[in-house]
């Protein structure tokens, strides 16, 4: 009898072990499926845009989650998103947090219009009305524009950093609407319309940063009557500004 008890007890002890993973990891299926998305922070974008470019849905599992490919996705599909981030929240949610991009410029090729975002890419192909508030990029010829890439143009890198750098200002500084013009035919010497008032002559001599701040700083101390050319290529504080 005693030997038929721990017979018994051998076999069952290990299966009712089996049983209870078993069971945990039932429970934990359900626990850790996907029950609801929330997407935040779209506007261009609908929710079900971002959540069908992420890959994911409802009733996946919450574990098994790829957060890097969902992330991904959403970029490569969607040029309209500056960044993102996805989250999971335990029971069963999902938090896919996005900034968009905000069309900044656009340049010529051909006729077209293409609309680019502070970082210099490519958003889409405008029509004049998409393009009547941004600023106009001059002196630069794109090569195959692309929409969700970085622009590339005929004679190298530098002209597009300078020009990120640039919109990269008039959108931290929210001057976005009052830059009419660049033109970068000169790139280390590139000049802006702004205020529809002034031309602003930029050099290499200070940061874009800083000249933007002395940019700022000058306009503050004139009247909304002045007009004229505003110089702040030199290094240091030094502006000059000539009236017309």
């Amino acid at each position: 009898m005693r030997k038929r008890i721990s017979r018994r007890a051998a076999v069952i002890g290990p299966a009712k072990f089996l049983l209870g993973c078993v069971v945990i990891i039932f429970i934990l299926s359900i626990f850790l499926q996907v029950g609801r998305i929330e997407v935040t922070g779209c506007e261009y974008y609908t929710d079900r845009d971002i959540i069908q470019a992420a890959g994911i849905e409802e009733g996946d599992n919450l574990f098994f989650i790829n957060r890097f490919a969902a992330v991904a996705g959403i970029l490569a599909k969607l040029p309209y998103v500056e960044s993102v981030s996805v989250t999971t929240q335990l029971p069963g949610t999902v938090v896919i947090d996005v900034t968009e991009s905000q069309a900044l410029a656009w340049v010529e090729l051909g006729g077209q219009r293409w609309v680019m975002d502070r970082s210099c890419k490519v958003l889409m192909q405008g029509s004049a009305a998409d393009t009547a508030s941004l600023v106009h990029v001059r002196g630069l010829t794109p090569v195959n524009p692309t929409v969700g890439e970085t622009l590339e143009t005929e004679g190298g890198a530098q002209a597009v950093s300078t020009l990120s750098e640039m919109l990269d200002q008039i959108q931290r500084r929210g001057l976005a609407g009052t830059v009419s013009g660049i033109d970068l035919t000169d790139p280390d010497a590139p000049v802006m319309e702004y205020l529809g008032r002034f031309t602003v002559l930029f050099g290499q001599d200070e940061t874009i940063d800083y000249q933007f701040g002395k940019l700022v700083s000058a306009v503050s101390q004139l009247t909304s009557a002045d007009r004229g050319t505003l110089d702040i290529s030199e290094a240091g504080e030094a502006v000059t500004f000539a009236p017309f």
